[in-house]
């Protein structure tokens, strides 16, 4: 997952950061393996033809690439911002296979740490594995991260191919400092590799000629905090900057002349916040026009011919702030707020959503670059706070280190978390009353009707069902 569109940007940009063919020699070839059992559960829905099938994808690359060492990391549990990330999809996926009429044999909700699938995966592939680095779905971590970990005391310079490419593989190459890095994607038969080398050297000759960072280590870092602003798994873009419409060009442009007045976005391993609050202060300048604008395409916008009904769920189904913005401009703040997030406007309340979403950017730097930090926060709403509102907010307020209180939850307190009412059939039978007796305390959190929120979004994988808020103590007791 990670920064919607940002893939496809990188391609068009960028001309030569794909290629084809590797060098002859691969030192490691890591395997972040849910991007692997996905599209083998599309094709087989028998548990134990799907794992079987699935070691046989692991021996089938080691033939191909004949590494010196190949590693399988599965998805363990994760921070609890991921896992909210999780909850909100699964939810989403669910809606959408009602409407589209999608019917599956086999709930691919299992695809969880702690379900009996998993663990009969683990258990298979330790059980045959003899020459390989594993880390399964009981070891703590996303798989992407544990890769990484592996990796970071191996030679920078050693040839290595991840078999996986989503934008947090991108953002994780860029900062791991490692210089052969080729990122993965098998697309229909097609396999095409992300030169990570190519990538930074792009990036680094565009930057240069703009931003005044000597240190290309803290140019890297930059950009990629920059990227939060963006969007990614634990927050979500601001609102009049995406990147389909252009806007990461533009924040490298807002960026350069914020880097000019007062430094590096980051330098030494530290966000510089007088820079942060320059960039918010300068998207600020433009949100009232810019929200006016994307509002008037939202209402005027109309259906396509789209196979699938989610695929213009959005359109059809326009969310009342629209029109609401469209009759008042002027006080589009006032209904953004009070239906998106049912408050009124004052200081007390923007100042709450907006410190959350500050220290989601602090957040998501220090798990980029694994350091220590709190894996119980996550950010508890579905949209951003106005960039006026966070501009105003790291004006008046100082941003201190991120407390480290939290530690990983369990993979029964993840699947009570992330799982709806209808996959609870993966739930062992002494969690289930958490999700169907009253007594328990935590029925609400798992409805069978939930409303989805639309706002300038355009397909049904983009939009934010409206779930109860998660109880993190609740669940804890539970685990």
């Amino acid at each position: 997952m990670g920064i919607p569109y940002y893939f496809y940007y990188l391609t068009t940009k960028y001309d030569n950061i794909i290629i084809k063919e590797l060098p002859k020699t691969i030192d490691i070839y890591a395997i972040d393996f849910n991007g692997i059992i996905h599209p083998e559960a599309a094709k087989e829905t028998n548990e134990e033809q799907l794992i079987k099938n699935l070691w046989d994808k692991i021996e089938e690359y080691n033939s191909i690439y004949n590494p010196t060492k190949l590693i399988i990391c599965i998805d363990g549990v994760a921070p609890l911002a991921k896992i909210n990330q999780q909850r909100k999809r699964r939810y989403l996926n669910f809606y959408r296979n009602k409407i589209d009429k999608v019917i599956s044999s086999w709930d691919t909700n299992a695809i969880s740490p702690g379900t009996k699938f998993m663990q009969k995966l683990d258990d298979y592939i330790s059980k045959n594995n003899s020459k390989y680095i594993f880390s399964g779905s009981n070891d703590q971590g996303e798989g992407e991260h544990k890769i990484f970990k592996f990796i970071e005391t191996e030679d920078e310079n050693k040839r290595i191919v991840i078999n996986g490419l989503d934008a947090d593989l991108i953002i994780l190459s860029l900062i791991s400092g490692k210089n052969n890095i080729y990122l993965m994607r098998e697309n229909k038969g097609t396999v095409t590799y992300l030169n990570i080398n190519n990538l930074k050297t792009a990036l680094i000759s565009e930057l240069k000629s703009k931003w005044t960072i000597k240190n290309d280590k803290d140019l890297i870092e930059s950009y990629c905090v920059m990227c939060s602003i963006l969007g990614n798994d634990f927050i979500p873009h601001i609102l009049n900057l995406n990147i389909k419409t252009g806007g990461l060009d533009r924040l490298i442009n807002i960026t350069e002349l914020a880097i000019k007045n007062n430094g590096p976005l980051v330098e030494n391993n530290k966000i510089n916040q007088l820079t942060l609050v320059e960039i918010f202060t300068k998207i600020a300048e433009t949100e009232d026009n810019d929200i006016i604008t994307i509002v008037n395409k939202e209402i005027e916008r109309k259906p396509r011919d789209f196979t699938l009904v989610s695929q213009e769920y959005a359109i059809k189904n326009k969310d009342k702030t629209l029109f609401d913005i469209y009759s008042n401009a002027k006080k589009w703040r006032y209904y953004y707020y009070k239906n998106l997030f049912d408050i009124n406007i004052n200081i007390d309340s923007t100042s709450i959503i907006s410190y959350n979403f500050i220290k989601g950017i602090y957040w998501t730097y220090n798990y980029y670059k694994k350091f220590d930090l709190d894996y119980t926060w996550y950010y508890p709403y579905t949209y951003p706070p106005t960039a006026k509102d966070i501009s105003n907010y790291l004006k008046a307020n100082t941003i201190k280190e991120i407390e480290l209180n939290g530690d990983y939850l369990t993979p029964k307190c993840q699947l009570l978390l992330i799982l709806p009412i209808y996959s609870i059939d993966l739930i062992d039978e002494d969690c289930k009353k958490y999700m169907t007796d009253i007594s328990a305390g935590m029925k609400h959190l798992y409805p069978k009707e939930y409303k989805i929120q639309t706002l300038f979004k355009t397909h049904l994988w983009e939009c934010c069902p409206i779930l109860p808020i998660i109880n993190i103590d609740k669940i804890n007791k539970n685990k």
